[in-house]
C-alpha cells in the first residue's frame, strides 16, 4: 500500500512549478534560450505534462520551427483532446506556414465543445478568409460576434477580416 501512495505522490510539486513559472516568464521576456534551458532542466517524468508540453510548442512558435510545433501539438491534441490550446497552436503552425487548408482541418478537429465559441468561429473565418470564402467567412465572423461581442473589434483588427467585413457593409 506504502508503494502505491508513494506512486500516486509527485514528489517535486514546487520545482516543477517554479520550473514551469520561469519559462512562462522568460517566454514573456523574449528570452527564449533561457526558457529552453529551462525546460531542458524539468524532470523527465514530467515532460509529458500538458502544460510542460504547451510551454515547448510555445518555443518552438517563438523558434519560428512551425513545422515541429504543429507536430507536437497535434499529438498532444491527440492525448488531451480536452486543451484547445493544442488545436490552437497547431493551426496557428499551419498558418504561418501559409497552409490555411491545414490550419482549417486542425481547427474542425477540435471537440465539439469548442465550436461553440466566439474564438473557434473567429478563426474559422479567418482561414476561410484565407482560403478565399468570403461568405462562409462573413458567416462565421457573424456567429462569432453572436457568441462573443469582443470578436468584433478583433474582427475589424485583423486586415483580411477587416475587408470583409467592409465589403459587406458596402454591399447592403
Amino acid at each position: 500500500m506504502e508503494l502505491f501512495t508513494a506512486l500516486q505522490k509527485d514528489t517535486e510539486p514546487l520545482p516543477l512549478r517554479w520550473g514551469l513559472s520561469f519559462v512562462r516568464g522568460y517566454l514573456e521576456l523574449g528570452m527564449i534560450a533561457a526558457a529552453e534551458r529551462e525546460l531542458a532542466r524539468l524532470s523527465v517524468r514530467h515532460r509529458c505534462y500538458a502544460d510542460v508540453i504547451e510551454l515547448r510548442i510555445r518555443v518552438l512558435l517563438a523558434r519560428r520551427r512551425f513545422d515541429k510545433a504543429a507536430w507536437l501539438a497535434r499529438s498532444a491534441a491527440k492525448v488531451y483532446p480536452g486543451v484547445a490550446e493544442f488545436y490552437l497552436f497547431a493551426s496557428r503552425a499551419y498558418e504561418e506556414m501559409g497552409r490555411p487548408d491545414q490550419a482549417k482541418e486542425v481547427w474542425i478537429s477540435a471537440p465539439s465543445l469548442f465550436h461553440v465559441s466566439g474564438i473557434f468561429h473567429f478563426n474559422l473565418a479567418r482561414y476561410e478568409a484565407k482560403l478565399g470564402n468570403p461568405a462562409s467567412a462573413r458567416q462565421h465572423i457573424k456567429l462569432a460576434i453572436e457568441l462573443d461581442p469582443a470578436m468584433q473589434d478583433r474582427a475589424k483588427a485583423d486586415p483580411g477580416l477587416c475587408e470583409l467585413i467592409e465589403a459587406k457593409g458596402a454591399d447592403n
